[in-house]
């Protein structure tokens, strides 16, 4: 009986799949807006499990922000 338990617990915590790192990023004229679109983009394209509150964020050219934002999510089973 106690085999089948501990069986059981080991099938169940190897069936849960652990989060992967992930980076989604986005431009926009505005570094708020980028960084709003870049958490966006990676909640609308992955099952998002933690995102990071900030973006890391570069101007590309003199009307253009670049953000990139970091966020952990579970792969989808097809």
């Amino acid at each position: 009986m106690k085999t089948l338990i501990l069986l059981l617990i080991a099938t169940l915590s190897f069936a849960v799949q652990a989060p992967i790192q992930g980076l989604e990023r986005a431009s926009a004229p505005q570094k708020r807006d980028a960084c709003q679109l870049a958490k966006e983009q990676a909640r609308q394209n992955d099952n998002v499990v933690d995102i990071n509150v900030g973006c890391t964020c570069e101007k590309s050219s003199p009307y253009l922000w670049i953000c990139f934002v970091g966020f952990e999510y579970i792969p989808q089973e097809k």
